[in-house]
């Protein structure tokens, strides 16, 4: 009886080593992967050159002058390398013009709605997309007399219309920290020359700019 005892201890004995012994396999803890931004806003401003050219199928009376723009976008990035991007800016369009007899200044105050549809790689960005741009107010200075670009009355036929639709194109590079630099071309297509029925029916007006841009992008939701 002793024997059958001391033999049950031994077995149960070595039984409970084996478990003590036995290796525990636990669960690795479940990391989170931070997601980044799909939705940005940002604001943006800048300086550019202006262009504002009168002209028919023969003649063209040009000049230039500088301007700003100032504003913010909304971007949604589709995937890694694509994104849309409309911007609501304020701007200064316009130009100074050698006329004949005259020096015509024109300053054409706008709110612009340019729509970028935008590629990207690693920091780089190339854009291009329409230009809506409206004229909320317009001056042409002439001899020290400043008028109304857009009322017939006072600018006769140097008169404009305030709608202009163009196109925009841009290359940008953005830093780490949010902050980016980018150039833009944005000629105007349709043509904005009203006149006061004086001048002939081929006139024709449009605007274009050269930009530079500073500007500061921040996400504001993620995937």
């Amino acid at each position: 009886m002793r024997t059958i005892l001391l033999t049950i201890f031994v077995f149960f004995n070595s039984f409970l080593l084996a478990q003590q012994k036995k290796p525990v396999h636990t669960v690795p803890a479940m990391t989170t992967v931070k997601q980044l931004p799909d939705t940005w806003l940002g604001i943006v401003a800048g300086p550019h050159l202006n262009y504002l050219s009168y002209h028919d199928n023969t003649t063209t009376i040009e000049g230039n002058n500088t301007g700003i723009h100032v504003g913010g976008f909304f971007q949604r990035d589709i995937n890694k390398y694509f994104a849309i991007q409309p911007q609501l800016l304020f701007s200064i369009r316009g130009g100074e013009i050698q006329d004949v007899d005259s020096t015509v200044d024109a300053t054409l105050f706008n709110i612009e709605l340019p729509i970028n549809f935008l590629f990207s790689y690693n920091r780089l960005m190339l854009g291009a997309g329409p230009n809506f741009c409206y004229g909320i107010n317009g001056k042409l200075k002439s001899n020290g007399v400043s008028r109304d670009a857009y009322d017939a009355s006072e600018s006769f036929e140097r008169t404009l219309k305030r709608f202009e639709v163009g196109a925009n194109f841009m290359i940008a590079y953005s830093f780490p920290d949010g902050v980016f630099l980018s150039v833009n071309f944005s000629p105007g297509f349709t043509n904005i020359y009203e006149g006061d029925g004086s001048a002939p029916t081929n006139v024709k007006a449009n605007t274009r700019v050269f930009g530079i841009s500073l500007g500061y992008t921040f996400g504001i939701s993620g995937e």
